[in-house]
């Protein structure tokens, strides 16, 4: 795996260019709100200056990425093709977690990005819908498809830490098979306004994981459906999904076996 050593343009405070967030990520603890116009990848980034020995709490924002991550090692390709740093939100989180509780953190993440997006939606018809393991969809008249992804991973050493990144598509989607933006649906929020309403949620949810994982599962555009989970290992499950547990593992129904999946990609079939 590729590390990127540093950010393409260096990272720097951002009070002026996204005040509201800046302020945001001060009130929740997480010290200077960072910003960077371009790099390879946020989660790289802050990953890295752990390595390097900064396992400080941090928030990374960039408006544009080379190598953004998906699941699996695929691409998240961003809307910077759009013309404005708002078209996305590309932002990476560090936060202290052992491994037990990297899930958590990462739920958190998710239901505070839920949260927000649905926020800005609050004057329309749209919804915002949690496909597991890590995806926000939208879905109203006229738009339906994802809207946001999530991705950690774990940084060994003392004190642990894990780095969640979130990709979100604000002013524009990126040109993605299946991508949609807050905007189609008719959001006017901006990327600052949707990153600080996130920022201001996010500490409930780190001090109560059980919260996220409910509000997730009450959104869930998964469970209940006829689902396929392809897993690492190149296997597969096909079959009913019937509920999220409390450690954040999906519970797939396939004829007359039960399988609890910790990761996987999922594909909702009709």
């Amino acid at each position: 795996m590729l590390h990127m050593e540093s950010p393409t343009t260096p990272a720097a405070p951002a009070p002026d260019r996204l005040p509201l967030s800046s302020a945001a990520a001060l009130r929740a603890g997480l010290g200077s709100l960072l910003h960077t116009a371009s790099t390879g990848s946020t989660n790289d980034d802050l990953a890295s200056g752990a390595r390097r020995g900064d396992r400080t709490p941090a928030v990374l924002v960039a408006d544009h990425q080379t190598a953004g991550k998906g699941r699996l090692g695929r691409r998240w390709v961003d809307a910077a093709a759009a013309g404005s740093p708002e078209a996305s939100l590309l932002v990476s989180f560090r936060l202290p977690a052992t491994v037990a509780e990297a899930s958590d953190r990462a739920a958190a993440v998710s239901a505070a990005a839920l949260a927000a997006a649905a926020g800005a939606l609050d004057d329309s018809a749209a919804e915002v819908r949690a496909k597991w393991p890590n995806d926000l969809l939208l879905e109203g008249p006229g738009v339906a498809g994802k809207l946001a992804g999530v991705l950690s991973e774990i940084v060994d050493g003392e004190p642990p830490v894990v780095v969640v990144g979130l990709g979100l598509n604000v002013a524009a989607a990126p040109p993605e098979p299946g991508a949609v933006s807050l905007a189609q649906a008719g959001a006017g929020a901006s990327r600052d306004e949707v990153l600080a309403w996130l920022l201001d949620g996010l500490g409930r949810y780190l001090a109560d994981p059980a919260r996220a994982r409910r509000e997730l599962r009450a959104a869930s555009a998964t469970i209940g459906r006829n689902v396929r989970v392809e897993l690492a290992d190149g296997t597969s499950v096909e079959g009913v999904a019937q509920q999220i547990d409390g450690a954040g593992r999906l519970l797939v129904s396939s004829g007359h076996r039960d399988f609890r999946i910790d990761a996987g990609d999922v594909i909702h079939l009709r």
